[in-house]
């Protein structure tokens, strides 16, 4: 096997009420859509395979978007939306390398493709560290794709500062110059954003509900994005805020926890509540709870004050756009505060 590396490595009563503080506060939907603009030009399909979140979003701000690709779609919402789009979707990172590791190779053989991009994050996945690129190296090498096929293998490093990463990917499609416009514009949002940042004022609780409604049956689930996950790391802490699920006694799992009733905050009194995902399903549990009890709607800081959201979640997958989420969500909060 051919492998290039780069230079660098581096919530009844109440719910109408909610409602109309979601739809003033913030725009719904899943996730953060990337950014088009009138005249803009349809990315270019390569032929290519890319592995990897991060790469794969890198690219498609770069204009290329691979013939097939491997990403995070559970989490990762524009990505999956990418792949049914796009491209082909040969499953995550794990899928491909425990599920059915012969994907890859007979995609490369079937659709004659010859570069392959695996993209080297530390962690790439801290919910499950299992699922990393750089455990398909071995693979490919055992189905003797470069030898049958001239594969070559390029590995694109995010372990060290994005804008090195952002040059790898750029050197490998031949867009240069491309890629030092989106570091610099990169950098300015992040600059302009964390200018204002942490936020002033107490330091609020924030519960983080992730809403998903069930295709086949409409059915709503609730999780809770724990403590210590991505959300605190890239959101809560740079805009000094806590997060307010009580993690002791719930049974958590790869960052999240279920909460199939939110009476619970009765106890957690979280100052906001965020709602990422299907927003529709963390209303209905609302509408539930606040149904067995009223009283909630007065002596929960969150529904007293009307402080919901609905925001795009980040697990470190959309890094070109990450200062625009962070923008959204610092004045998502600033505007609870009348600012």
């Amino acid at each position: 096997m051919s492998l290039t590396l780069p230079i660098r490595r581096g919530l009844r009563p109440l719910l109408p009420i909610l409602l109309v503080a979601l739809s003033l506060l913030s725009p719904p939907g899943p996730g953060l859509a990337q950014q088009v603009h009138p005249g803009k030009a349809p990315p270019e399909r390569v032929p290519a395979v890319m592995v990897g979140d991060r790469l794969v979003n890198v690219a498609w701000h770069l204009g290329v978007v691979p013939e097939a690709m491997s990403v995070r779609g559970d989490l990762w919402a524009f990505g999956r939306t990418l792949a049914n789009t796009a491209s082909m979707i040969l499953g995550c990172p794990g899928y491909i390398v425990m599920k059915d590791p012969e994907i890859v190779p007979r995609t490369l053989r079937t659709q004659g493709i010859k570069t392959v991009l695996v993209e080297h994050s530390a962690p790439f996945d801290r919910t499950k560290p299992q699922r990393d690129p750089m455990r398909l190296l071995p693979v490919l090498e055992q189905a003797g794709v470069a030898e049958e096929l001239g594969t070559q293998v390029t590995v694109i490093d995010f372990t060290g500062h994005i804008d090195d990463a952002i040059r790898q990917v750029g050197v490998a499609l031949n867009r240069e110059t491309a890629a030092e416009a989106l570091i610099a514009e990169r950098a300015a949002a992040l600059e302009t954003v964390s200018a204002r940042l942490p936020l002033a004022g107490p330091r609020l609780r924030v519960l983080v509900l992730d809403g998903t409604v069930q295709g086949a049956t409409g059915k709503a689930f609730v999780r809770a994005h724990l403590p210590g996950g991505y959300t605190d790391d890239f959101l809560l802490t740079p805009l000094g805020a806590e997060n307010a699920t009580a993690a002791p006694g719930l049974k958590g799992k790869h960052g999240f926890a279920p909460v199939p009733r939110l009476d619970v905050l009765a106890e957690w009194q979280p100052d906001v509540i965020v709602m990422t995902g299907d927003a529709d399903a963390v209303q209905r549990k609302l509408a539930e709870a606040l149904a067995r009890n009223p009283d909630m709607g007065s002596s929960v800081p969150a529904l007293a004050n009307h402080a919901l959201l609905t925001l795009p979640a980040y697990y470190d997958s959309a890094v070109i756009d990450y200062p625009q989420i962070l923008g959204r969500w610092a004045a998502a909060f600033t505007s609870l505060r009348g600012g």
